[in-house]
């Protein structure tokens, strides 16, 4: 995730002094990693956690060509700044994230505070314009190399394959961030981040029981992304019916619950994830999540992993769409209403077979005189 709260010009006034004097009360309370290490007093799982740190750093520079910097040379003990609390919106009735400008990096498609307070007003804001909207924590982040990022002590309680992961998926934001691009900055991130752990523990620094962790993590994030990826293009296909409101949530409903009980069934994740379903949530995952096979194809051994992070640094700026660069070309595009166009009338075959609840009327809907559904007021992205 990159965080731009101190930016200038990142949004209102007193969004940017709010949030840009939280993250310097975080900066200034780092101490250097080298510091901590000679204190006698330090806990044990903390000194093995902030050696691998250092470990890692080493790693991502020498043998994946990362630009490390002096990012994660320092730790923050405690903090209330440590976690941001990110915030995203998104259409209820189609795969449309909200989203926000920033300077350097164009639009992104969430806004991070460090104040939990904060962040539901703004929640609350964007709920009013009838948007699905969640509030999500971050323990880590990337100031894209305009700070010295710390390792925060949230982040030092996670399991080894998970640090590293996070700690890779960071440095490559460090190294290339495509602005206006989330979504494949995001995915291409999680490919560095899980392919890289399993190169660290498989090949660099063996550990036979961390490497199958690390394999067996990135196979399941791989399988997420898939289930990801078929619920978005089945949302597609129904938002693209313009079904009248009643309708058209059943479906969601149903479509989010059969994906959430393979979710289970897989083990790969909680029902809670998917249902109630909630577009702001669900294209918050979706963002991570895009593409990781193609991303997978570029390195098919360890050894080939940083020739496919050099190919993403050096070919991405180059090309019309990032996703241009993995094998099979472009990304699908999340589908968008044109202006003027119309759609013709929808099928029952829209929906899948469900009962007739109660609450409908007989017959459910009259599908042949099926309305567009009603836009959104324009201009919603400021």
């Amino acid at each position: 995730m990159v965080v731009l709260c101190g930016v200038p010009g990142c949004g209102l006034p007193g969004y940017v002094l709010h949030a840009g004097w939280a993250e310097a009360r975080l900066l200034w309370q780092r101490e250097p990693i080298e510091s901590v290490l000679a204190r006698t007093d330090v806990d044990a799982n903390l000194r093995r956690r902030l050696e691998l740190v250092g470990e890692v750093r080493e790693f991502a520079a020498a043998r994946l060509g990362l630009a490390v910097g002096e990012n994660y040379t320092s730790f923050v003990s405690e903090s209330p700044e440590a976690t941001v609390h990110v915030v995203s919106a998104a259409r209820r009735d189609r795969l449309e994230a909200y989203s926000w400008w920033y300077p350097l990096v164009g639009r992104l498609p969430y806004r991070g505070f460090f104040r939990r307070g904060e962040a539901e007003v703004a929640a609350d804001r964007l709920t009013a314009r009838g948007l699905d909207v969640e509030i999500r924590p971050a323990l880590a982040f990337s100031t894209l190399g305009w700070f010295a990022d710390p390792v925060v002590a949230e982040m030092t309680a996670r399991p080894p394959v998970e640090l590293v992961d996070t700690l890779l998926h960071e440095l490559f934001h460090a190294t290339r961030y495509l602005p206006g691009a989330a979504r494949f900055n995001e995915s291409a991130a999680t490919f560095v981040g899980g392919r890289g752990a399993v190169a660290f523990f498989c090949a660099a620094h063996v550990d036979t029981e961390l490497c199958a962790a690390a394999r067996q993590r990135w196979a399941m994030i791989r399988q997420r992304g898939r289930l990801w990826e078929r619920l978005a293009a089945r949302l597609e296909r129904l938002f693209a019916r313009h079904l009248p409101v009643a309708a058209r949530e059943a479906a969601r409903t149903w479509y989010a619950g059969a994906a959430a009980t393979e979710l289970e069934r897989r083990r790969i994740g909680a029902r809670a994830e998917l249902l109630p379903p909630n577009n702001a949530r669900f294209l918050g995952h979706l963002l991570y999540l895009t593409a990781l096979d193609r991303f997978d194809a570029l390195a098919p051994t360890d050894d080939a992993l940083a020739g496919a992070i050099r190919h993403l640094i050096e070919s991405t700026p180059l090309a019309h769409d990032p996703f241009e660069v993995l094998p099979g070309g472009i990304a699908p595009k999340l589908q968008t209403s044109a202006p003027g166009v119309e759609c013709s009338p929808c099928r029952p075959s829209a929906l899948p077979r469900m009962p007739c609840s109660g609450d409908w009327p007989a017959g459910c809907v009259s599908w042949a005189t099926t309305p567009p559904t009603a836009r959104i007021s324009a201009g919603m992205c400021s």
